[in-house]
């Protein structure tokens, strides 16, 4: 069993996970490691570290500080057949990207083969990673390969687990599950009732909407639904090109330049209005973290939550990505 449990700063990610791993150990008991990956830099990381042994303390953990090197870990002292919590992936690649015993620009690929070959030996795994990617400051190039790289790791093993699961202010809501395993690749607005059959959402006369974070897989997933759709990319294509395109990526970098040019909210929403032709409109969320200090950049981030919010109400279907798993949530 692998389980991938996401989920902001302080949204009890971790207090599920530990309760999680817990139980599938309580229903048959075996070793139980918890795999640390913070490396103790100063005194805010050594006071995070501490109040995660007070979380685990009384539980039966047995801790690994195992900060790089994943898969070589594993070849010096098998896991096999126990119970694992590993956190947090998001300090794992920092460190496999910038430690010097890491593995730098192959970080990726020394990540996913230690998972795959830690899996392999567990007989439960729980991961916890980071939800970071739904922020509106633009990131600096070496922010934005971290991003790409935790986001592209986390989509791999969200494929490859049993459940995956985000936590919001404490409640999980499951984005997989063992026992409703269902494909979302063939059409948009695909949802399952109770009893697991497929409901297709019926498309009126209006577009699909696919948010998400940024490198959640949204596009991969758009491309697998509508394949051959050509998509206007809205980080350079000319503003005018909103009138009449049939399908545009990262509107949250065309909203951006319209805001800069100087036009309006209303205005953008009546030339959307009466673009027939639009069938698709994939953005990022922006709206989360926190309150940007730049006065423009606080603007954008609610100019920007505005429009989606009415676009939203126009479509006929909105779906959220998140590990690369989507989820219609209209």
């Amino acid at each position: 069993m692998l389980e991938l449990v996401t989920g902001g700063s302080g949204s009890g990610k971790s207090a599920y996970a530990e309760s999680q791993i817990c139980e599938y150990n309580r229903q048959d008991p075996k070793p139980l490691f918890y795999i640390a990956t913070m490396y103790p830099y100063g005194e805010e990381t050594e006071k995070k570290i501490e109040r995660h042994r007070m979380l685990r303390k009384g539980k039966g953990f047995e801790t690994l500080e195992w900060y790089t090197g994943l898969k070589l870990h594993l070849e010096e002292g098998s896991l096999q057949g126990s119970d694992v919590l590993l956190e947090c992936m998001s300090n794992l690649v920092a460190n496999e990207m910038y430690m010097e015993s890491g593995a730098g620009c192959h970080a990726d690929q020394a990540i996913l083969e230690g998972i795959r070959e830690l899996n392999q030996q567990c007989s439960n795994l729980v991961i916890v990673t980071n939800e970071v990617f739904s922020e509106s400051v633009p990131d600096s190039p070496e922010m934005k390969e971290y991003k790409r790289i935790l986001g592209r790791i986390n989509c791999e093993i969200a494929a490859m687990a049993d459940q995956v699961t985000e936590v919001i202010y404490g409640i999980a809501q499951q984005k997989k599950e063992t026992d409703t395993m269902v494909n979302r690749t063939e059409k948009p607005g695909v949802d399952s009732n109770k009893s697991g059959e497929f409901v297709m959402c019926q498309k009126e006369n209006r577009f699909h909407i696919i948010i998400g974070g940024a490198f959640q897989g949204k596009v991969r997933y758009a491309t697998k639904i509508y394949p051959g759709l050509e998509l206007t990319d809205g980080f350079n294509c000319p503003l005018d090109e909103i009138e009449n395109c049939v399908a545009i990526n990262k509107f949250n970098s065309f909203t951006r330049r319209w805001l800069l040019e100087g036009e309006t909210k209303e205005a953008l929403l009546t030339i959307l209005e009466n673009n027939r032709s639009l069938q698709l409109l994939i953005s990022d969320e922006i709206g989360y973290g926190l309150v940007p200090i730049d006065d423009f950049e606080r603007e954008y981030r609610e100019f920007h939550g505005r429009v989606m919010t009415e676009l939203a109400e126009q479509a006929d279907c909105v779906e959220r990505v998140v590990c690369g798993i989507p989820q219609r949530i209209k």
